[in-house]
């Protein structure tokens, strides 16, 4: 993720996610991206965020870019 900032991820329609390493809870979370860039700033680099621990056990989070399903009107105008 190296170069990416929030700003970036929004542009692109990704979103920011993290998931709970710890094998008996594996939680999985999703960022407000426009609250942390409220918050933060666009040009915050995302390698720049902290290390995390999941607020249900404590256990390492890691943090992912993901992309996010195309909207309905793409879905309705894709052939097929």
């Amino acid at each position: 993720m190296t170069g990416w900032t929030l700003g970036a991820v929004k542009a692109r329609k990704f979103a920011l996610e993290a998931y709970c390493q710890s094998e008996d809870c594996r939680r999985f979370y999703v960022f407000d991206l426009d609250r942390l860039i409220a918050s933060v700033g666009a040009g915050f680099a995302v390698s720049d965020i902290p290390q995390m621990t999941c607020a249900a056990c404590g256990g390492p989070m890691v943090i992912r870019l993901a992309t996010t399903p195309p909207e309905e009107e793409d879905e309705a105008s894709s052939p097929g």
